[in-house]
């Protein structure tokens, strides 16, 4: 008996079978697409399908969506006056599209919810959509001038609805929201301002708080509230994480040999202090660490827990969350600092017809 035709078959078993292409192998998604019109009409034209392959994919894995790459900057110690270099590190087939850059250097300094955000030279904030290959552009907010200020800024996810634990990884196109961080030492301030895209206003006035240490700076997205939190020990190699359940996290590097984890969490429900998790004794665990210091913290993923940090011999991938943690080595030794991962599925419409066109 012949095969039926492709177009006869029923769209519901049309789409459990695109249902099953693999998320961390976005090649199979453009191939799928060539097939026919009509599984391409599915893949970039029904939002209702992408919706259903993200569940999918989650309730199957029960994990974020798949790593694609890490972004990062290279630094040269041969040239320290050359200008740093931002890479995309790709960790399946994907290939993002390549950014529209103007002129100077980009220097990563968040990635979240699908979309990275670099400062740049000259120009401000750009944020960058990988799978779309778009990039918006926005000019920080003018603050008065100050010989001890320096400044780093955060994009989050600002769509409607959105769970931001659990339904992120394809929210490109939707609104977001940038909040921009400026800390005057000589004043002992900190002031946040926050940016929708909607708008690309920044607030009319920002949200102060006094620095007499070293503090952790929080930021209420729905009240436009800057917060400081003291930290429950100060140390010059500090990372911030998030735990299973969501809460603030700490994760610091003592003597170069203690991984010390802690959680901001809530005491019996109702006051919120600083929880010590557990102390990792590096040398204990990996052992051939102490042949490669210094070491040095570089980047989280809020997706999997994984804590990323920088030996003399390369860059490594340490899980915080197992009992004997594990070290792998993600490349070789390449000056690479300030480690973002980048999540999404790559079932996204503006993606898949930017390669197809």
């Amino acid at each position: 008996m012949a095969a039926p035709e492709l177009n006869s078959l029923m769209d519901d078993v049309i789409e459990e079978i695109l249902l099953r292409l693999p998320p961390d192998d976005p090649s199979c998604a453009v191939r799928a697409s060539l097939v026919c019109k009509r599984w391409r009409r599915l893949l970039t034209d029904d939002p209702c399908f992408q919706r259903r392959y993200r569940a999918f994919h989650r309730r199957r894995a029960r994990a974020p969506p798949p790593l694609l790459g890490f972004i990062h900057h290279v630094s040269d110690d041969q040239h320290p006056g050359a200008p740093t270099v931002s890479r995309f590190v790709l960790t399946t087939a994907f290939r993002p599209a390549e950014p529209e850059r103007r002129r100077g250097w980009w220097w990563p300094i968040d990635c979240r919810h699908g979309r990275a955000l670099f400062h740049s030279a000259g120009e401000g904030l750009a944020v960058w959509d990988p799978m779309a290959g778009d990039v918006r552009w926005q000019q920080e907010p003018r603050i008065p001038a100050s010989d001890c200020m320096y400044s780093t800024a955060a994009v989050a996810c600002a769509a409607p609805g959105c769970d931001h634990d659990h339904d992120h990884g394809d929210c490109g196109g939707g609104p977001f929201v940038l909040v921009f961080v400026a800390v005057d030492e000589r004043h002992e301030t900190a002031s946040a301002f926050s940016c929708s895209s909607e708008t690309g206003e920044w607030s009319s006035a920002p949200s102060t708080v006094h620095l007499d240490r070293e503090t952790v700076l929080r930021y209420d997205l729905a009240k436009l509230e800057l917060s400081a939190i003291e930290p429950p020990e100060v140390h010059s190699d500090v990372l911030l994480t998030t735990t299973e359940g969501g809460d603030l996290g700490l994760a610091i590097l003592d003597d170069q040999r203690y991984l010390r984890l802690w959680a901001w969490a809530a005491d019996h429900g109702v006051t919120r202090r600083w929880v010590r998790r557990r102390v990792v004794d590096l040398f204990a665990e990996l052992p051939f660490l102490q042949h490669v210091l210094p070491l040095n913290l570089t980047g989280f993923d809020e997706g999997t827990g994984m804590i990323f940090f920088q030996a003399s011999d390369g860059d490594y991938a340490i899980d915080e969350l197992m009992s004997s943690p594990r070290a792998k080595k993600l490349w070789g030794r390449d000056n690479f600092s300030n480690v973002f991962p980048y999540r999404s599925f790559y079932v996204h419409s503006n993606s898949l017809r930017r390669r197809l066109t």
